[in-house]
């Protein structure tokens, strides 16, 4: 069974989701019933969950993350996708925070160099919000391209993390 929780950021509304083993699911927007319904769209069957202190201790987590992100989060995390959609996303958990990198640097550091449009469609598919952190990647030239949870979004959580490097 997978539960979930909504919070609410400076990004927009934020909802957790976990199963009975590690957290399978983030995601950020503007309208939660948006965002339950993207999350039943893969879990049919996930409930809201109220009084669930592990999971509330993930949304808290996160939630805090997003406003001040020091260092990486550490929270237990199902993938799920194919084999190769779980290298970009373990990959991705190498780029450190306030660094970004290329699509064509992400495929270099996979050792796949021709697979840029594969990696940037696993970036896409990501569920995992922060956690795997895709708003981390870039165009060639470094400009923002689309982020699952909007390009504002990533420009916010990139400058946050780049303003505490600083620091």
């Amino acid at each position: 069974m997978v539960f979930y929780e909504l919070g609410i950021s400076s990004l927009g509304c934020l909802l957790v989701a976990r199963n009975n083993s590690a957290i399978c699911f983030v995601a950020l927007a503007d309208d939660p019933d948006l965002l339950v319904e993207h999350l039943q769209e893969k879990y049919p069957h996930a409930k809201q969950q109220q009084n669930d202190t592990l999971l509330t201790s993930y949304l808290i987590r996160i939630l805090n993350y997003i406003e001040s992100p020091k260092g990486e989060l550490d929270l237990p995390i199902e993938m799920e996708g194919t084999t190769f959609q779980k290298s970009v996303w373990m990959t991705l958990q190498q780029v450190p925070v306030g660094q970004t990198r290329t699509y064509t640097e992400l495929a270099n550091m996979l050792g796949k160099p021709s697979a840029v449009r594969a990696v940037a469609n696993a970036c896409a598919a990501n569920s995992l919000a922060l956690l795997v952190p895709c708003h981390r990647i870039v165009n060639k030239n470094g400009t923002l391209s689309g982020y699952r949870w909007g390009v504002e979004r990533k420009q916010i959580l990139l400058g946050r993390e780049k303003a505490l490097l600083t620091v």
